[in-house]
């Protein structure tokens, strides 16, 4: 008896706590960040790779633009995935000098469960947003028992960009035990101040989800993006006359391995059921990116099966097919290339970022001519370029 009143207590508890930041709003749109001009005609491509700090492995980099024009990226590396030696390591790249700095480890796993007060058995996953106040925010994921689907969202602040960081704190994202919460692509800021955050759901069932944070960094709304299940990773982009969309990782729902897209008429308040693309995918991380009003771009793995290639594909109508233009890596079978972060630089370069086998973070840079040169060799019509 007494197991379970302890049991209901916890839970009403917890409903307790998820009642307290359920201070919803009016949905707000969302505030897409500018898009740059690149006015230079002569075509830029580079590749390097960001320093190793030592660690046997390495995976999942995100990157942001700081007001400098400088990036900072982050990612987890250690002796494997999973590793109770795993760390968040930062770095930042100098634009004058085209160089990224000796990465430093920012956390661990005895940190972060010292601050939460709870065990942590592993991290993973972290995600950086510089919001209109020029507060970085960082998520990291993270793991006391079992595997990823038992997840946790933590979040931690930064006041001097990357300088120094405040202690983390565990997000509260579902009413109950909240667990198997996780995150992979960028956050949005909206209108009114809030957050639009997407994230995944991978206990039970795969599905993505929207969170609703507010600058205070707690959870106001969550939002399930479609009643039918499946599909991990939702990567947003705006479309035309203000829709939205968003693509996905298959997860596990479907054999047809191919990257879902879902399409929102009102913001991201609501959405349609999925429709599977033209492009392939292994189950693997993908992002797409809006280039003008009439060119989007995706890059991610261009096949039902491995991680050794990475391919870069344009389109002029996000509901059309794909044309693949490039490939940044072509492997063997045994090598991998995935987990693509990408970001406009204000000089109007775009800036690449993805796991090369494990050992590295790759960095890649190119700009709109050379972007234009790719897509003429490949027979591409470019339409309205603005």
């Amino acid at each position: 008896m007494a197991k379970y009143v302890f049991v209901t207590f916890w839970l009403v508890a917890a409903f307790g706590a998820w009642q307290h930041v359920q201070a919803q709003k009016p949905w707000s749109s969302i505030a897409w960040s500018p898009i740059f001009k690149d006015t230079s005609s002569t075509p830029l491509y580079r590749e390097q790779l960001i320093p190793n700090a030592g660690q046997g492995s390495t995976h999942s980099v995100s990157t942001a633009v700081l007001p400098s024009g400088d990036l900072v990226a982050f990612w987890f590396g250690g002796s494997r995935e999973g590793a109770k030696d795993v760390r968040i390591f930062q770095s930042f790249f100098k634009q004058t000098q085209q160089v990224w700095t000796t990465p430093t480890a920012i956390l661990d796993v005895p940190t972060l469960a010292a601050s939460v007060g709870r065990y942590i058995g592993k991290l993973g996953n972290p995600l950086v947003f510089i919001d209109q106040h020029q507060r970085m925010w960082l998520y990291v994921v993270s793991v006391s028992y079992g595997g990823w689907a038992g997840s946790s969202l933590n979040v931690m602040f930064s006041d001097d960009l990357g300088k120094h960081w405040n202690t983390p704190k565990k997000l509260i994202t579902s009413p109950f035990i909240n667990v198997s919460t996780l995150v992979r692509n960028t956050m949005y800021a909206m209108q009114d101040g809030s957050m639009l955050l997407p994230v995944y759901h991978e206990f039970a069932a795969q599905l993505p989800e929207l969170l609703r944070v507010s600058p205070q960094g707690e959870v106001m709304e969550k939002v399930r993006m479609y009643g039918n299940g499946g599909g991990i990773q939702p990567s947003l982009v705006q479309g035309k006359n203000r829709q939205v969309y968003a693509f996905m990782r298959a997860g596990s729902h479907t054999q047809d391995w191919k990257v879902i897209r879902l399409k929102s008429k009102n913001e991201g308040k609501t959405w349609s059921d999925f429709t599977l693309t033209d492009l392939p995918n292994p189950n693997s991380a993908q992002i797409v990116e809006k280039v003008d009003g009439n060119l989007w771009i995706w890059v991610g793995n261009h096949n039902p099966k491995h991680r050794q290639d990475l391919t870069l594909a344009v389109s002029h109508d996000l509901e059309k097919p794909w044309q693949v233009v490039y490939q940044f890596e072509q492997g063997k079978n045994h090598q991998a290339f995935s987990y693509p972060a990408i970001v406009q630089g204000k000089d109007g370069v775009w800036n690449l970022l993805y796991t090369a086998n494990r050992k590295n973070i790759k960095h890649v840079q190119f700009n709109r001519a050379w972007l234009n040169q790719v897509m003429q060799q490949m027979d591409v019509q470019q339409v309205g370029v603005q």
